[in-house]
Formats: C-alpha cells, structure tokens, sequence
C-alpha cells in the first residue's frame, strides 16, 4: 500500500513539473524580445496566426514594434484554405489585425509574391 501511495505521489508531483516547465516555456517565448530565439513561436502566441512552413525571414525590432517578414512555402491549393482562416481580403492584400492588453499588431500576406508580414507593438511597455 505504501509503494503504491508513494507511486501515485510521485506521478503527481512529476506531473506537476512537468505542466509548469510547459507553461514556464510558453512564458518565455511570449515574452521573448529578440528576432533569434522563439522569434515564429512567439509572433504565433501573440497573434493567433499560424506561420507555415518558410524559405527566409527578415526581423527587425526598435521602438517598441517587431516587424517580421516571411517568404511562405506553399502550395495554392493550401494558400486558400490558410487565408480563408486568418485573413480577410481588403482588395489588394489578405490582412488581419487584432489587440490584446499587452500587443497590437497587424498581418499582410500578399498571396502573388507569398509574402507574409507582421507588425507587432507592444503595449505593455508603457
């Protein structure tokens, strides 16, 4: 009875670790300020949009505001599917903006050159 209490007590507290490691992670990547280092994963945690496959990006962050560009790899018959999910159309561009308490940002993905552009500004500097 012991070993099993002891068993059951050990899960738990593994289990424990192992969901604040998770969440001390996704802490650490939304909070992340550099264009190295979880730069996609943290532009998808702040803004809901999934960033596929890439060939290159360029990144630049200064006063507050991340801009980051990506050359998208993808097919046009999953090109549909992905604007339909994130964008909505404006005329010229797919684009999608949003707010949270801490960012504001905008998104553009040009589907004739497979550009896809974010901006980021950070509020929760203020």
């Amino acid at each position: 009875m012991r070993k099993l209490l002891y068993f059951f007590g050990s899960l738990a507290m593994l289990s424990f670790l192992f969901i604040k490691g998770c969440r001390g992670l996704k802490n650490t990547i939304y909070s992340s300020m550099d264009c190295d280092q979880f730069n996609i994963d943290h532009i998808e945690l702040r803004t809901g949009i999934d960033i596929p496959k890439i060939k290159s990006l360029h990144c630049e962050i200064a006063d507050h505001t991340r801009r980051a560009s990506f050359l998208v790899l993808k097919s046009r018959k999953d090109e549909a599917a992905y604007t339909q999910k994130y964008f909505k159309w404006d005329g010229q561009k797919h684009s999608a903006a949003g707010r949270t308490p801490q960012t504001e940002w905008t998104a553009t993905y040009d589907s004739t050159t497979n550009i896809l552009e974010f901006q980021l500004y950070y509020l929760d500097h203020e």
